[in-house]
């Protein structure tokens, strides 16, 4: 059946609104937050040699980082001269913060303009707009015509010189900054463009002719190139892969089956909305059947707990399953090799400790789903076996056990995540409390109290095994995570610079412990949470991510300490 002239001009009606929709959305979309490789050049008059520092603030992070900025090397002059930072790709700019100078005898500086060259243009800003776009810290004097002069302090006896600017989050200048628009107007432009289309093709409407077949047709060959129109066009922001593996590349052209069959497998993890796709089936899969997309990584457990359950070459299956129990000789060399390290480190003055960060599945093996209970072995865990044997042999080797506290406690409040392999901030909180209290005699001091901290139970909605679902969460998946503040001097903790040491190193100093002790922590992932206690109590504080030896030497520590999530421990000295 032919459509009569009603029916068309609804149609037409409706594809104007789909339009609208789509060419709005489009160029809406095309106001993208990601700052591709911006430069941002600085003409000001610097009299003597230094170093002026660009720092950038990507929303989501809580502070501005070392990691995030651009150093550049200036070398003095009376003329005006060009200070080059060449940025990074940003993803969704937040802040900047310009400092302008290390040199404690500078003087003036006095600044022209600045440029920011973005992909498609150049935002120039005179004195005035500088002014506007960037605010001075406490350690910057100014003056008329864009003098500014640096200005010292002293705190705790120690000079300090640390002149900055900080954008103004609600300047005009930064909003400009942080935003790649196509166009101003994104609706007004979508809507002329619509209502021109609608005028011409009502005023023809007579002469179309559109059948069921032809709209089946037609919407069936929309449905066959949308992937395609997504990878062009970009019709809706395209989704982060969440799969733990590489995704197939595109292969280099050859006139062989191979190229084929690799094209096909490049197509099948790259075609347009693919990653919408996964997540919508992984979305609506695990909300209404409580079904894991990825069982062979991740399953649900009781209560909407999820737990890691990768059972090929993983060390968590084979630990939480109990079958990772050491063989005699292995277990003798891993304690001898301990004992040799005390040994060592006793006789060069130093203290050393050995502890480990229970599993998840160690501290709530009630809510693991059957299909995992009925993996464990009756038989004792390796850790148990270690602890049994060094207890066998009077080891001199303590290896510090804080379950029994987690067990203890866990009934009083969640300790670990419900989404992750993790403790959250208490548990970890509990362990570092264990810990100092069984090594008090050793370590000449006590743990901080319950009491010392401020502690906030926050909404959280993040988590590994979220992603490991195929999902986006939206907050189906929602927990309360607790955040802990000390009480006296909120500030005390100083990250250092890690220059010189492993990507993951972190590196503190703490003016108001009342000791001047180096320790160094041979660290994993759980030690995240165990930074914000562990260096309340020691001058320095350096987390060597693994076991690598060499730092000894390098960092000269009084106190070392080893700990590990229970499923490593005994692997890394084999």
């Amino acid at each position: 059946m032919i459509l009569n002239n009603i029916g068309k001009r609804y149609l037409v009606a409706l594809l104007g609104m789909a339009t609208f929709l789509f060419l709005a959305n489009y160029l809406k979309k095309s106001e993208s937050k990601e700052l591709e490789q911006m430069v941002v050049v600085l003409n000001a008059k610097v009299p003597q040699d230094d170093v002026f520092q660009l720092f950038y603030w990507e929303r989501g992070e809580s502070k501005f980082q070392i990691a995030n900025s651009v150093r550049t090397k200036v070398t003095g002059s009376q003329q005006f001269q060009n200070i080059t930072f060449e940025l990074p790709n940003i993803y969704d700019l937040f802040r900047l913060r310009l400092d302008i100078g290390e040199n404690l005898n500078q003087g003036t500086v006095n600044i022209k303009q600045i440029r920011f060259i973005k992909k498609g243009g150049a935002l120039v800003y005179g004195i005035e707009e500088f002014k506007r776009l960037f605010a001075p810290n406490k350690y910057v004097a100014q003056s008329k015509n864009g003098s500014f002069e640096g200005k010292r302090d002293t705190i705790n006896m120690k000079p300090v010189y640390d002149p900055y600017f900080i954008s103004v989050d609600s300047s005009t200048e930064m909003e400009s900054i942080s935003e790649n628009k196509l166009t101003q107007y994104p609706y007004l432009i979508s809507a002329f463009i619509c209502l021109a289309i609608f005028l011409f093709v009502g005023y023809n409407v007579n002469r179309i002719s559109v059948s069921p077949e032809a709209l089946f047709v037609g919407a069936f060959v929309l449905i066959l190139i949308l992937p395609t129109l997504q990878n062009q066009l970009q019709l809706t922001e395209p989704l982060e892969n969440l799969e733990k593996r590489e995704l197939a590349e595109m292969p280099e052209y050859s006139w062989s089956k191979s190229f084929t069959r690799e094209f096909e497998t490049y197509y099948n993890d790259n075609f347009g909305l693919r990653n919408n796709l996964v997540n919508w089936g992984g979305t609506y899969r695990t909300k209404l059947f409580r079904s894991s997309i990825h069982p062979e990584l991740v399953k649900f457990g009781k209560k909407k707990w999820l737990f890691y359950n990768k059972m090929e070459g993983s060390r968590m299956f084979k630990s939480y399953a109990r079958t990772n129990l050491l063989p005699q000789d292995t277990l003798r060399m891993v304690i001898n090799k301990w004992e040799d390290k005390k040994k060592r480190f006793d006789a060069e003055g130093r203290k050393y400790f050995l502890s480990f960060w229970p599993n998840k599945h160690s501290i709530y093996p009630e809510y693991l789903p059957i299909t995992m209970k009925v993996q464990i072995k009756d038989t004792l865990s390796r850790v148990d076996q270690i602890l049994q044997q060094l207890a066998k042999d009077n080891s001199p080797i303590k290896l510090h056990d804080v379950r029994p506290e987690l067990l203890q406690s866990k009934g009083e409040k969640v300790l670990y995540h419900k989404f992750d392999s993790h403790w959250n901030d208490y548990g970890a909180f509990l362990a570092y409390r264990s810990f100092f209290n069984a090594n008090k005699e050793a370590l000449g001091m006590l743990p901080k109290s319950e009491e010392d901290f401020e502690i906030r139970w926050e909404d959280y909605s993040g988590g590994e095994f979220i992603q490991m679902l195929g999902v986006r969460n939206k907050g189906f998946f929602k927990e309360k995570n607790p955040k802990f503040t000390i009480k006296e001097n909120k500030d005390q903790i100083e990250y250092l610079p890690i220059d010189g040491f492993p990507r993951l190193t972190v590196r503190t100093r703490n003016e108001h412990c009342g000791n001047k002790i180096k320790a160094l922590i041979f660290r994993d992932s759980f030690s995240n949470s165990l930074i914000q206690f562990f260096s309340l109590h020691f001058y320095e504080v350096t987390y060597i991510w693994g076991y690598k030896e060499y730092y000894v030497g390098k960092v000269q520590p009084d106190i070392i300490i080893e700990g590990f999530v229970e499923r490593e421990i005994g692997e890394k000295i084999k």
